[in-house]
Parts: C-alpha cells; sequence; structure tokens
C-alpha cells in the first residue's frame, strides 16, 4: 500500500477514523482529568570522605570509595532508619510502606551525588517530606559509618540542594496523555478501516466483476433527486458525458452484430436501474436514434415519475392483459406516448396486475417486443432487480442482452454474480454493468481508471430509492434512486447555457 492508497483508505473510511480519533481522545481525558493531581519534590546529596586536603593519593581513593557508596546508599534512602523518623517528626498520616512508595533516589554514573524524589498529591507536604528525607538521610548515613575504634565516620553525606515547592503537578501529563489518545485514536481509526476492507464483501473495482464488462461508471449526485434525467442538466455535464460513453459501449459491445434491444436490470433494489434505463433511452434518442423505452417493471414502477406523465394510466400490463384489443400495432400505439422534444417513445408498465411474471411470459410480450424490434433503432426495457423475482429473467430472455446496474460499496459480489448467473442460466447474453452511483471518496479512483476522471468532486448526501428488499412488491412514490451531479460542466469557455424551468417529475 503507497501512500495513495493510504490517503483513499482513510477518506473512504472518514466516518470511522473521526470517530476512533474522538474516542481515543474521549478516552484520555477521562482518564486524565479522573486521575489525582501528583506533585514531585526533589533534594540532592553529595557523598564524600574526610581526608587532607594534602594527600593527593587519599583524595583519588576517597574519591573512588564515595562512588561506590553512592550505589548503595541509592537503595537504602527509603529505608526504616531514614523514614521512620521522618513520619514521626512531620506526624505524618503515612505508614512506612506507603511513604517508601513514594519515596526513590537515583545515583548519576561517575558521580557522588544522589537525587532523592518525593511523589505527593500535596506540593507543599511533597516539599517538607523531601527536605526532612535528606537531613535524615544525612544523620543515617553518617551512623552507618562510624568506625568503632575512633567513633568516626569514614562518609559524609550532606544536602547540597534542598526541595522548594512544586509549582505544577508531574502527574498527569495532560498534553501528552491527549496526544497519545489522538494517535492511539487514529491508529485504531485505520486499523478498523483496513479491517473493514479486507472484510469488505461489496463491489469497489472492475476486477469484482469477474470479467464482466464494465460499461459505464457514474457518481453519486445528492441533487439527482430535483433533477434526475439528463435533459435537466447541461449538455456538458459529466453524467451527460457518462451516458454517452455507455451508449456508444453497447453500440459498440458487438461491431459485427449490436444489440437493439437491451434489458435493464439489477441485483437488488436501490441501485439507479430505472433512471438508468431512462437515461440511456434519451441518450440514445438524442443522437438521433429512434428509441422506445418499455416499462417491464409492474411491481414498482417509477417511470410515469420520472417522465412527467402520471396521467397517462395505460401501459404494457394492459396490452399483456387483454384489456386493450386489436392488432399489436395498434395497442402498443395506443399506450405509447412521446417524451418532450426527443425521438423517444415510453410504452410505461400500465395497470398493476396481480401476475406481472405470467404476463411476461406470454406470447404476446414477445410480440410487443418483435414489433419494437422492426419499428425502432434501439428498444430499452426497464427490468425489476433480478434477485427478487424472475420477471427479470423472463425480459431478458425475449431480448439481445442485459446490463446488469450495481451500485459501488452497496451491492455485493455475490449478489452480482448471482444476478449474472440468473440471466445466464436461461440464456441470457450479459452485455456488461454499470458501477453506479459511485462515492466522492472513490470518484478520483474510479474516474481515472475508467474515463471518468473529469477532475470534479461529488459529495455525499440524502437519496431516496426502494426502501428495502421487503417493500418491494408495495407501491407508492417512495422517490428515485438516482445520483448524479449537474454543477460541475465540460462545457467551453464561451459556453452561455439557456435557462430552463425544471420539468416536473
Amino acid at each position: 500500500m503507497d501512500l495513495r492508497d493510504f490517503y483513499r483508505l482513510i477518506l473512504r473510511n472518514l466516518v470511522l477514523t473521526v470517530v476512533s480519533v474522538l474516542i481515543g481522545l474521549g478516552v484520555a481525558a477521562g482518564v486524565t482529568y479522573s486521575m489525582t493531581p501528583i506533585y514531585q519534590a526533589k533534594v540532592q546529596l553529595f557523598v564524600s570522605t574526610p581526608s587532607s586536603a594534602l594527600d593527593v593519593s587519599a583524595l583519588v581513593q576517597g574519591s573512588s570509595f564515595s562512588q561506590q557508596r553512592v550505589k548503595s546508599y541509592a537503595q537504602i534512602v527509603n529505608g526504616p532508619e531514614t523514614l521512620r523518623p521522618v513520619i514521626s517528626s512531620l506526624n505524618l498520616p503515612y505508614s512506612f510502606e506507603t511513604l517508601a512508595k513514594n519515596v526513590t533516589a537515583t545515583a548519576p554514573l561517575d558521580t557522588v551525588l544522589i537525587s532523592v524524589t518525593v511523589s505527593d498529591p500535596n506540593a507543599y507536604l511533597a516539599a517538607r517530606i523531601a527536605n526532612a528525607v535528606g537531613q535524615q538521610f544525612a544523620v543515617t548515613a553518617n551512623s552507618l559509618e562510624i568506625s568503632g575504634s575512633t567513633n568516626s565516620s569514614a562518609i559524609k553525606v550532606s544536602m547540597v540542594k534542598s526541595a522548594s515547592l512544586p509549582k505544577s503537578p508531574s502527574s498527569p501529563k495532560t498534553t501528552l496523555n491527549l496526544l497519545l489518545g489522538l494517535i492511539l485514536g487514529f491508529g485504531l481509526g485505520v486499523g478498523l478501516s483496513i479491517l473493514r476492507t479486507i472484510f469488505d464483501n461489496t463491489l469497489k473495482n472492475e476486477s469484482d466483476l469477474d470479467e464482466t464488462a464494465l460499461l459505464a461508471s457514474i457518481a453519486f449526485d445528492p441533487s439527482a433527486d430535483e433533477k434526475p434525467l439528463l435533459t435537466q442538466i447541461s449538455r456538458y455535464a459529466p453524467r451527460t458525458e457518462s451516458f454517452r460513453a455507455f451508449r456508444t459501449n453497447l453500440q459498440y459491445a458487438r461491431a459485427e452484430n449490436p444489440p437493439k434491444v437491451i434489458a435493464i436490470t439489477s441485483a437488488v433494489p436501490g441501485e439507479g436501474k430505472t433512471s438508468t434505463s431512462l437515461n440511456l433511452a434519451i441518450s440514445f434518442a438524442t443522437s438521433g436514434m429512434k428509441t422506445l423505452l418499455i416499462e417491464a417493471d409492474m411491481r414498482r414502477p417509477k417511470i410515469r415519475e420520472y417522465s412527467g406523465a402520471e396521467g397517462k394510466k395505460t401501459g404494457l400490463s394492459d396490452i399483456l392483459s387483454g384489456k386493450i384489443q386489436g392488432d399489436i400495432a395498434a395497442r402498443v400505439q395506443e399506450v405509447a406516448y412521446a417524451f418532450p422534444d426527443h425521438e423517444l417513445t415510453i410504452i410505461s408498465s400500465g395497470t398493476t396486475p396481480p401476475n406481472p411474471a405470467e404476463l411476461l411470459d406470454s406470447e404476446t410480450f414477445k410480440q410487443v417486443i418483435e414489433y419494437a424490434r422492426s419499428q425502432f433503432d434501439f428498444v430499452i426495457v426497464d427490468c425489476p432487480p433480478t434477485l427478487l423475482v424472475a420477471d427479470a429473467a423472463i425480459i431478458a430472455a425475449r431480448t439481445d442482452g442485459a446490463v446488469v446496474v450495481t451500485r459501488v460499496a452497496k451491492t455485493k459480489v455475490n449478489q452480482f454474480l448471482g444476478a449474472r448467473e440468473n440471466l445466464t442460466n436461461v440464456g441470457v447474453n450479459v452485455i456488461g454493468a454499470v458501477m453506479n452511483m459511485i462515492p466522492y471518496s472513490r470518484t478520483d479512483e474510479y474516474g481515472r481508471k475508467y474515463g471518468y476522471g473529469y477532475g470534479y468532486g461529488y459529495g455525499y448526501g440524502k437519496y431516496r430509492s426502494y426502501r428495502s428488499y421487503r417493500a418491494y412488491r408495495s407501491y407508492g412514490a417512495y422517490g428515485n434512486e438516482a445520483g448524479y451531479h449537474p454543477k460541475a460542466s465540460y462545457a467551453p469557455k464561451d459556453f452561455v447555457p439557456e435557462i430552463e424551468s425544471d420539468n416536473k417529475k
């Protein structure tokens, strides 16, 4: 993993990382401010051997002797001979064992100095104890070194630096603890992000498609709730360019025999198949192709809402159920309606039937497809999700091939593979896949790799979609599942956009 991959990892898991950092800081702050402040006072002792100043040899020997003694003295400073008199003289509320834990001594190498440190929650008391220990140890050491014959000590311990009142606590170290909490929290966030990536079984890149051709990559855009269609945004917008690339890839999927009737489906709800179907049909129509869009999703129809034709109640189900009589051409012409200002004809799902799978598996639906093939340059069929109902496989078997719409970081790999297998098991040619709703943190990664690198960013936002798998059978305006950004434009510098009123959905 290089620095760029690490950056993308953090960016994709930014919320998780930030939460981990805040948790680390919170734990560090809680522990720090719950601790009792401890103050430290220090005294310094000097160990010497009385000898004649004129005897140089004695001075050298005495210095060496003192250094050897210092190492032993540092180990017995907090002994009972020193601390019990201190406790008694200062009337301390501590036992010898408790005070011994708070008194430490160190002897710097190659010196005759001893540093004694006393820790206590009370700064004033810490200084008093330190001074008392220094004075008492001088008495204790001298008594230990008294010679029996001369009644004099070979070692002299003097306190050369007394303890002063500490102004700030030595612990807890607030800044250090918070910094440590920050580092540990960040490390935890990175670790969880790596684990999340390792165990993440959602679609993340083209390699997860298992050699299925990637036909288009479309970035997520929260403003698509208001403007889901290509006709509502600039002709130079990146989303428009994405569907142009999608259209071109379909046209050249099989150069010698390009697919003419194309089924658009997805593995599960919420992946943007309906808006993809409509925008692909618009893209074909704007290129001068006579195009028909058939809404074969009769369980959760959305085309009328998108195209602004809520008043058109009849549709495909009315043809298949026999409510509309006549030959196929007359039936199709009766329910079809034109999309404004484009060579696009739409057949909506019509009246909600109780048995959509049976209607779609009828000879009448086959005749509708054959008639559409003969009358239009391209026919786009919007199908239900493949894994939920059998409708998509039935429909796609009547077409020249199917395109599976996926949602990056949401569609699981096994869901996509299961959808593809459901189609191929009935002999459907899976032309390729669309990676839809690419999050902002992955736009640059996918864009550079798959040709969507316009240099624009796309933000996260709420979107409306199929609410749940269980809700798929229900009906009603739950909103759309599109996701695009109409603001970022690739228009020429001298391009002046026309002012258009928003189409009603």
